[in-house]
């Protein structure tokens, strides 16, 4: 089974500590969030994740083999059409042509875009479609690690609540590994089966919380009352600067632990 690894990594911009002894685990067909206020290090915690930063110190290991990234910007290609946008993992792995239009297609028809749509250029989207297809590029190659950097912030409640329920199926049917940054603590709460709270200066996890009732069973009801029962703990108020007081020394919790929540 695919697993990520992470033990006493910390990373430096310059002599500005960003991270510090960040330690956790993620496992196929779990998603993992990573929630606290702007400046924890959530983002670089990512981008070290997916590659494009080298950890100062620490250990990263990774045995996933396909990892696809969605940020909070769609960063799609201004030249290309949607469906070609689309196909661009699928063309760097060498899928044919015809295969790929019909795979972007496919994919592209399962997230509410139209033929006309998917012919349209980045620019004649709106900001919901931009993020359709910003999704669809990342789960086109299947990946078995998906990283999510915010992207449904910027979208109405109707469209998240879609776009959910797409990635749940996508991780019940093709065992995907989610990692999710997000300041939403309700979009955490609807989709994650553990949650850690960060904090900044440097950015260090404080706590884990782990959500033990099944996704198919997370109605409304549950969301909220889950989200009133966080809102309450000392370390969440703190942590999000709602209450004053000093942090707690930060706990590593294996994947398998539990908490009260």
């Amino acid at each position: 089974m695919s697993s990520l690894h992470i033990r006493h990594l910390s990373h430096k911009y310059a002599l500005t500590e960003v991270l510090n002894n960040i330690s956790l685990d993620l496992h196929a067909a779990e998603t993992l969030a990573l929630v606290g206020p702007s400046g924890c290090g959530k983002s670089t915690l990512l981008h070290l994740v997916a590659g494009l930063l080298t950890p100062a110190e620490g250990i990263l290991q990774s045995s996933f083999q396909g990892v696809a990234t969605v940020f909070q910007e769609p960063r799609l290609m201004p030249w290309k059409s949607a469906r070609d946008n689309i196909a661009l993992g699928l063309k760097a792995l060498g899928v044919p042509a015809k295969a790929r239009r019909r795979l972007a297609e496919e994919l592209g028809r399962r997230l509410g875009l139209s033929a006309d749509d998917l012919d349209k250029y980045p620019h004649a989207l709106s900001g919901g479609m931009q993020s359709r297809v910003s999704l669809a590029r990342a789960l086109a190659i299947n990946p078995d690690l998906l990283l999510l950097d915010e992207p449904f912030s910027a979208l109405d409640v109707g469209l998240k609540e879609e776009l959910y329920a797409l990635l749940d199926q996508q991780i019940s049917q093709q065992g995907t590994a989610v990692l999710l940054i997000t300041h939403d603590l309700m979009e955490a709460v609807r989709l994650a089966d553990r949650i850690l709270m960060m904090v900044p200066n440097p950015g260090r996890i404080l706590h884990e919380f782990p959500l033990l009732q099944p996704h198919d069973r997370r109605d409304t009801a549950w969301v909220y009352g889950t989200l009133a029962e966080l809102m309450q703990v000392e370390t969440v108020r703190v942590g999000f600067g709602l209450a004053s007081g000093p942090l707690p020394e930060p706990v590593f919790h294996s994947h398998d632990q539990g908490c009260p929540v």
